[in-house]
């Protein structure tokens, strides 16, 4: 039998309040840690496109390889995300 976190944290039984605090911190955590969590079912993918969540981006830590897209640095940027603010300043 496989034990997940799930089994042990099951986050979708908190509030909807909760949930988006979690997936706001793990968005400023980095980009890896948001796409699994994107990944493990439909309320978190919705909760984890939710506009908001671009302002808590750790945009600098996103590596130059990956070529971040236009698009979705300017919506962080409109969300005043802090380091899109510090890169547009520099």
């Amino acid at each position: 039998m496989n034990v997940t976190l799930m089994d042990y944290f099951p986050i979708l039984e908190l509030p909807e309040e909760i949930q988006a605090l979690v997936v706001e911190r793990v968005a400023g955590n980095s980009f890896t840690d948001l796409y699994g969590l994107r990944a493990s079912c439909k309320t978190m993918k919705a909760l984890a496109e939710w506009s908001r969540v671009n302002h808590f981006y750790d945009v600098l830590s996103v590596p130059r390889r990956l070529n971040m897209p236009p698009e979705l640095f300017k919506t962080c940027y409109a969300e005043r995300n802090p380091s899109t603010v510090y890169m547009k300043g520099v």
